[in-house]
């Protein structure tokens, strides 16, 4: 019994990513503007949060098919996929969605420093970022 209740700790743990508390006052993402395409974002952006690459650390456009479970033998199948994105005064915030086992939307401050673009903070997304893809393709194993 009390394997099942740590489980049940654990999963609950998982399903809920740990999200900045608060953006601190005057970050100029909290409500970005302009909602923006992937292929719109600038490429540092796009090669940041893993545009080009397969599997585990790929990232899927909203039409695109990707691996919503957390099985990793569906191909080369990105495990994120784009949702989102924004642009402030000096950031932008992007809505992704990861899947696997918690399968969970997340949204992304980026802001440029001396390196490049770079991960600020994370925050749960807001209404409007959450609208449901044009088109969900979920990658499937080959039937054989």
């Amino acid at each position: 019994m009390k394997t099942l209740g740590l489980i049940a700790l654990l999963a609950g743990a998982v399903q809920f990513p740990a999200h900045a508390a608060g953006l601190p006052a005057g970050v100029d993402c909290a409500r970005p503007s302009l909602p923006l395409l992937l292929d719109e974002l600038p490429a540092d952006i796009q090669k940041l949060l893993g545009r080009g690459e397969a599997g585990i650390g790929g990232l899927a456009d909203r039409d695109e098919a990707f691996n919503a479970a957390d099985a990793i033998g569906h191909g080369n199948a990105p495990m994120t996929r784009f949702r989102w994105a924004g642009q402030g005064d000096d950031c932008y915030a992007v809505t992704l969605e990861r899947g696997g086992l918690a399968h969970y939307l997340e949204t992304l401050v980026l802001r440029r420093g001396q390196q490049g673009w770079h991960i600020a903070a994370t925050r749960a997304p807001r209404a409007e970022e959450m609208g449901e893809p044009r088109q969900t393709a979920v990658a499937t194993a080959p039937t054989k």
